[in-house]
């Protein structure tokens, strides 16, 4: 499934056939595409559980609902993607990681008892309002009330709510991290900063 634009809309990751490692002797790139598609599984382990901490949901949170879960993974989607975006020569890595995360996406629709032909006209949906969030938030990242606002608007459907401002820190904090680190730190669910 090719989800990640690059034709009209852009490219995923700034070209670039650059070598080099993490620094920790793992090296990350050039990304090929066996080892971008086993990468992308490892990553989206990592950002799986770092989009299932339970503290980002509750009554005054999050709601833990399969909206609510989409919004939180989105989120995290959205940062790695940002940051792969910055790496010279991780665009397959980046194509793997959003196959694997819009597979995942489909296979919970799926599991929640979406029937087979809604599926597609969901994903369309889904798609569309990813490549929203990676916009807004992209934007946003800098500016910390624009991004409490864009958090508000995506995840409560509000113009505030008591948990953006949080929430908003939370997403500067790991984009500040990541930005910080190497790739290979968001492999690890403990590379995600905690709320």
């Amino acid at each position: 499934m090719g989800i990640m634009p690059t034709g009209k809309r852009g490219t995923a990751c700034r070209a670039g056939g650059q070598e080099g490692s993490t620094g920790q002797g793992m090296p990350i790139w050039p990304f090929h595409r066996s080892r971008a598609e086993t990468d992308a599984g490892a990553l989206l382990s990592a950002v799986t559980q770092a989009s299932r901490r339970p503290e980002l949901f509750g009554e005054d949170r999050v709601p833990d609902t399969m909206d609510g879960r989409f919004e939180v993974i989105a989120l995290h989607g959205v940062l790695t993607i940002l940051r792969l975006q910055s790496e010279p020569g991780a665009r397959p890595l980046a194509q793997a990681f959003t196959d694997r995360l819009f597979s995942l996406i489909d296979a919970g629709l799926r599991e929640a008892g979406t029937s087979d032909t809604a599926v597609p006209k969901r994903m369309h949906r889904l798609a569309g309002n990813f490549y929203g969030r990676l916009d807004a938030y992209g934007a946003a990242l800098k500016d910390h009330a624009r991004l409490e606002v864009a958090l508000a608007r995506n995840v409560w459907g509000l113009e505030s709510h008591p948990f953006a401002g949080q929430l908003a820190q939370h997403v500067s904090k790991s984009a500040r991290t990541h930005a910080d680190a190497p790739i290979s730190a968001m492999f690890a669910p403990e590379g995600w900063p905690a709320l």
